[in-house]
């Protein structure tokens, strides 16, 4: 059960800093040499309403100025555990980076860098890079000396914890690593064309072929269910190959 401790008799203050409206404003102001080197925003764990409902202000030091303008300006103070995780990760990657050959051997056996490479398949725009970070973390878990141990005091498992919480985590662990490891990560995507062969009714033949499968058990009706609207596609492609439905499927 959280617990409030009343540190002072007067009142808090409403909280007015500045307020950002959308993911990218985030970026360019709580990081703004990687925003002005970057290309584009890819993704954000912050959900559009988020700005909407919630008054979120931009920092480069997000939890030191938290306590700095709580103490300062009289703003209550919410601390989550996760909060003291990641600023004891974020002292230990200095200290890692910092003595990475005299550490080595705490981390891994090998010498120079190893590169690790995770691949997915979908779309720059689509899919999700949280998960391939999290992915990693499970390369690297196979790569380092302590096994399981690292990664399982890395990652958080409060009742608190969620999803963006791993990925911080999961990230703060390949920086401490980054002296021992290149992290790689490949999406499979971008067909240049598909050819279908024979005619518009032949396909057409093969979707009601699919009849025949509902009447051999449950689980081969629900595969030609989820096949059916695969082949319709097909068939719509021969009257409509332009359509960005038909593209998109």
């Amino acid at each position: 059960m959280p617990i409030t401790l009343t540190t002072a008799a007067h009142p808090p203050r409403k909280w007015e800093t500045p307020r950002v409206c959308t993911a990218k404003e985030l970026f360019a102001r709580s990081c703004r040499k990687d925003q002005r080197q970057s290309r584009k925003l890819i993704q954000s764990s912050f959900p559009r309403n988020t700005f909407r409902e919630s008054h979120v202000s931009a920092s480069q030091h997000g939890f030191v100025c938290a306590v700095f303008n709580a103490y300062s300006y009289y703003h209550d103070l919410i601390i989550r555990p996760e909060d003291a995780l990641f600023f004891i990760l974020t002292q230990f990657i200095l200290v890692v980076n910092s003595d990475a050959e005299e550490l080595r051997f705490l981390f891994v056996s090998h010498e120079g860098k190893k590169e690790l490479e995770v691949i997915t398949v979908g779309t720059i725009d689509g899919v999700d890079l949280g998960v391939s970070v999290l992915q990693m973390t499970r390369l690297i878990e196979k790569n380092v000396v302590e096994d399981e141990e690292l990664r399982a005091w890395v990652m958080p498992t409060f009742s608190t914890t969620t999803k963006s919480d791993n990925v911080v985590a999961a990230i703060l662990m390949m920086g401490a690593l980054q002296k021992y490891f290149s992290y790689k990560m490949s999406i499979c995507c971008g067909t240049p064309s598909v050819t279908l062969l024979d005619e518009r009714e032949d396909w057409a033949q093969i979707v009601k072929k699919l009849d025949k499968l509902h009447q051999v058990g449950d689980e081969s009706a629900r595969f030609a269910q989820l096949l059916r609207p695969v082949l319709n596609n097909f068939v719509a492609s021969f009257d409509n190959p332009d359509s960005p439905e038909i593209l998109d499927f």
